[in-house]
């Protein structure tokens, strides 16, 4: 979509979404933020399971650890169905699950690895970074960085061109797969950037956006709050640090072409936008995916909406065309 200043459209909320929001109201369960860590964990697991319809196969996924910067590092390595000779290096995905930096994992964002490994033909490595409140800032972004890194010195190992990589993420992920490319600057030949919804700012005063679908829409005020007081360990000076602040970061101008997705009904939808054109502002190449009817998380829920597959299929398609 063309990137203005206007504000981005939204219309009714896609009847399966709306659907599923009211029937997780009826229920009356806790807010995931008055809960352990542990807790939302679990529940972010089996929503992931119960609501995503079944992924496409996939040659194999392979579980791996690396020794990281903090510690062992696990990551999850898709390699896809594709009739090619041993001999030829496939393009390779780096992807950051979401989560808000506290939970997510590789289990909550198989199926998105596993219809991006699938849809573009590309090797994916999906990485299980550390969590906050038990590891604050910067520990998910040190890990995302390291695991670049390592991607690009054992692509050709793995069967993968060091050439053609990619980053994607979402949400949280989103805003670490950017921050971690920034981070590489010339020393990784990154050659496609996906933004599912990203975190791309979020301070004090909340956008036009947040205070619009920050209740009763999935991803709320609360639960945002307690995401980045986790992530930041409290420390509100670090809200414009520019690795976490997306929309005040220096090398913005150093990313690759970029795809980034907005949802009409989500609290994140402004600082989306925002980032878009920041993006374009600074010459970046940018296509801006908007879903009007779609809300936060929409990746996750498949099996009730139509919008969040397209969306996956929509990124993994224009990765192929960028690899």
């Amino acid at each position: 979509m063309t990137l203005t200043n206007t504000p981005l459209p939204t219309s009714p909320m896609d009847p399966g979404l709306a659907a599923f929001l009211a029937q997780a109201a009826a229920q009356g369960n806790p807010p995931l933020e008055t809960l352990p860590p542990a807790v939302g964990r679990q529940i972010y697991r089996e929503l992931a399971a119960a609501l995503s319809l079944p992924p496409p196969d996939v040659a194999r996924a392979e579980n791996r650890i690396v020794e990281g910067p903090g510690g062992p590092l696990a990551l999850r390595i898709y390699r896809p169905l594709v009739p090619a000779p041993a001999s030829v290096l496939l393009p390779a995905l780096l992807y950051l699950h979401g989560g808000g930096f506290v939970i997510g994992d590789l289990e909550t964002h198989d199926a998105v690895c596993r219809t991006l490994c699938h849809e573009a033909g590309m090797l994916v490595v999906a990485v299980d970074y550390r969590l906050a409140p038990e590891h604050p800032f910067p520990a998910a972004v040190d890990d995302a960085a390291f695991a670049l890194q390592w991607l690009a010195a054992q692509a050709v190992e793995l069967g993968a061109d060091p050439a053609r990589l990619a980053l994607a993420g979402d949400s949280a992920g989103a805003q670490l797969a950017a921050t971690a490319c920034m981070r590489a600057g010339a020393s990784v030949a990154v050659r496609a950037l996906g933004l599912i919804y990203p975190v791309a700012q979020h301070y004090t005063e909340p956008s036009p956006s947040m205070a619009e679908n920050g209740e009763g829409k999935f991803l709320t005020h609360g639960v945002m709050k307690w995401f980045i007081d986790g992530y930041l360990g409290g420390r509100d000076e670090l809200r414009r640090h520019p690795d976490f602040a997306l929309l005040h970061a220096p090398g913005l101008a150093t990313l690759p072409p970029t795809w980034i997705a907005t949802m009409g009904h989500d609290p994140l939808r402004d600082e989306g936008h925002a980032l878009a054109r920041r993006l374009d502002s600074a010459g970046v190449p940018v296509t801006h995916r908007h879903d009007p009817g779609g809300i936060h998380a929409c990746i996750h829920f498949t099996a009730v909406s139509p919008i969040g597959h397209q969306l996956v299929v929509a990124l993994a398609h224009w990765l192929r065309a960028r690899t």
